[in-house]
């Protein structure tokens, strides 16, 4: 499975990496992402003892970054 999920990602990565309408989503959804969950993210990191893994997760659910991405995306 793992194996299968890497190339999957391979894939995908080069298809982002060519398109240029691709790479300008995947800009947008790095900043929407990193602006919306950097300050609860940092926070947690620093003052508690959750995992990396679960400060990301509480920090995205917090900030309700699925919303945020499909909003980039245009999905709802």
């Amino acid at each position: 499975m793992s194996e299968a999920r890497k190339a999957l990602r391979a894939a995908v990565r080069g298809a982002w990496d060519r398109n240029p309408a691709l790479i300008a989503i995947q800009d947008e959804l790095t900043k929407v992402g990193f602006n919306k969950i950097s300050a609860a993210y940092k926070e947690c990191i620093l003052t508690s003892t959750k995992s990396l893994k679960d400060c990301y997760k509480d920090a995205a659910r917090a900030a309700d970054l699925s919303k945020a991405y499909r909003d980039v995306w245009g999905a709802k």
